[in-house]
């Protein structure tokens, strides 16, 4: 009995972990005061996944369905930022009655020598950006450059309602149908993203939690309940 209760314990444990460790890998972006028309900070949070290399890069591109008229990088300490402008093919209004040809289309991020996130380490980068759309889901393709050389291609956009391997950041504004995406939050609330990781991975980690609980009680009281025989007299 006790090493039936230790192993269901340690599946248990195991399991807990598994359904736990996807949903931390993933890069996400939070902009829980995004509203249609608003300016607002989106901040990408980006964990590091190798056990030996630091991320030392991250590309952003960002809508060319609907141009934001204002990208603004944060200042980030030990990291250089380059923002690549394209010409658009029609002006857009800036949100403040000037019509503009040409807008910010991707934001670089490059750590300087010794400024990477490290393994087991996760940093946040933050945007500047409007005028939001009246609807719909910002998505937010992005690649991360590891110092081995490894890029990670976060581009990834599911239609089916599941969730892509390598999905794109993205936020959602109200009235927006889910599209598989990673990372979002609706318009005018607080996202629950954790770094890097969703509300399913929580979820999914107290549920196995609350089970390992109930096991182990379970385990403790059979012991209790069957001790061990006494076969001394016996002889």
């Amino acid at each position: 009995m006790r090493r039936t209760g230790w192993a269901v314990l340690g599946a248990l444990a195991g399991a807990s972990v598994l359904l736990y460790a996807p949903a931390q890998a993933h890069v996400t972006a939070v902009a829980p005061d995004a509203a249609p028309g608003a300016y607002t900070v989106v901040t990408l949070r980006v964990p590091t996944e190798s056990a030996t290399a630091s991320t030392v890069g991250l590309e952003v591109d960002l809508p060319r369905d609907h141009p934001l008229a204002v990208v603004r990088n944060e200042t980030t300490p030990g990291w250089d930022v380059a923002l690549r402008r394209s010409r658009l093919s029609a002006p857009i209004d800036n949100g403040h009655g000037k019509q503009i040809d040409e807008v910010v289309s991707k934001v670089a991020f490059t750590a300087r020598p010794g400024s990477g996130v490290a393994p087991g380490e996760f940093a946040e980068f933050r945007l500047l950006v409007g005028p939001f759309p009246e609807s719909g889901v910002l998505t937010l393709p992005t690649r991360q450059t590891y110092s081995d050389g490894t890029v990670v291609a976060w581009i990834e956009q599911s239609h089916d309602g599941t969730e892509a391997d390598k999905p794109a950041p993205e936020v959602r504004l109200a009235g927006a149908e889910h599209a598989g995406g990673h990372g979002s939050s609706p318009a005018g609330s607080a996202t629950t993203a954790q770094a890097g990781g969703g509300w399913a991975g929580s979820t999914a980690l107290g549920v196995s939690l609350v089970a390992l609980g109930a096991a182990g009680a379970a385990f403790l009281r059979g012991r209790r309940t069957h001790p061990p025989v006494d076969t001394s007299s016996a002889s």
